[in-house]
């Protein structure tokens, strides 16, 4: 796995992470007594829904923009 954080506009931050998986990430509501499946809920409301996905040959690259 590898994380890159850049700055991709003058207000915009860009975390990206590579990893070797070709699962897409799928945003789910997780119940109130469920132990995790909130890691990507929390990407979705901090970045306004500013997030996404590139599949690799060998992976895939999950990318989230957050303003400064």
């Amino acid at each position: 796995m590898t994380v890159t954080v850049e700055l991709i506009a003058k207000a915009t931050v860009r975390i990206s992470v590579r990893d070797g998986s070709r699962a897409l990430p799928v945003l789910i509501q997780a119940s109130d007594d469920d132990e995790g499946h909130r890691g990507l809920s929390l990407v979705h409301r901090l970045t306004h829904g500013r997030w996404g996905v590139t599949v690799e040959p060998l992976g895939k690259v999950v990318h989230a923009d957050i303003a400064r």
